[in-house]
């Protein structure tokens, strides 16, 4: 296979989304998998560093607050809840964690269930952020995503053709359920300490 041909994603390297523990998220693993979320969207190009800086410095901010004390903050949810009223900078990164790891994962939810394999999978990432971060950005930042989005690479140039191509489909049948259940559990938990907000920016 031709190096153009190649995928530029291989989901069979990433270890995923870790497993919950008592219903509770582990913060390192938590964090190794947004990291390598972050890998991810690097191979969409250079003209995507916008979202990758967002996304690597709200994953900072939270490690930042994790690193004050790992044991007390073992677990996601701890940081968030036992830092209610403290300091909120890691529940406000996490919120925009979410939302960019939300984009990602509808993105892919999108081109798994395209029944036609299309090969030109802007429309995908056009449908995924009109779902999760357009709401919350104002017209600037929206027109600036427009242009950025409209450079995505295509269906085989991300995850391949033939057997690499298939290869990654059958890993995001579990991989994005996965992701799913944790995005949903921290949009559940966010929401019951009221630190979701509709600000944009």
């Amino acid at each position: 296979m031709e190096k153009s041909q190649m995928a530029r994603i291989q989901f069979n390297t990433l270890k995923g989304f870790p497993p919950a523990i008592d219903e509770k998220v582990e913060t390192e693993t938590f964090l190794a998998a947004a990291n390598e979320v972050v890998d991810v969207i690097r191979t969409f190009g250079s003209l995507f560093s916008p979202v990758i800086n967002d996304m690597a410095g709200n994953i900072a901010k939270i490690r930042k607050v994790y690193g004050r004390d790992c044991n007390k903050f073992k677990y996601l949810d701890d940081i968030i809840i036992l830092n209610i009223d403290v300091d909120n900078m890691a529940a406000d990164a996490l919120l925009w964690l979410k939302r960019g790891l939300q984009l990602v994962c509808t993105f892919f939810e999108n081109i798994y269930n395209d029944a036609q394999n299309t090969e030109v999978v802007k429309k995908h990432l056009q449908d995924a952020y009109e779902k999760t971060l357009k709401p919350y950005h104002g017209f600037i930042v929206q027109s600036t995503i427009k242009i950025i989005y409209s450079w995505v690479p295509t269906r085989s140039q991300l995850i391949g053709q033939g057997p690499q191509h298939d290869e990654n489909i059958k890993i995001l049948s579990t991989y994005l359920p996965t992701m799913r259940w944790h995005l949903n559990r921290i949009d559940d938990l966010l929401k019951k300490h009221n630190l979701d907000n509709n600000c944009k920016v």
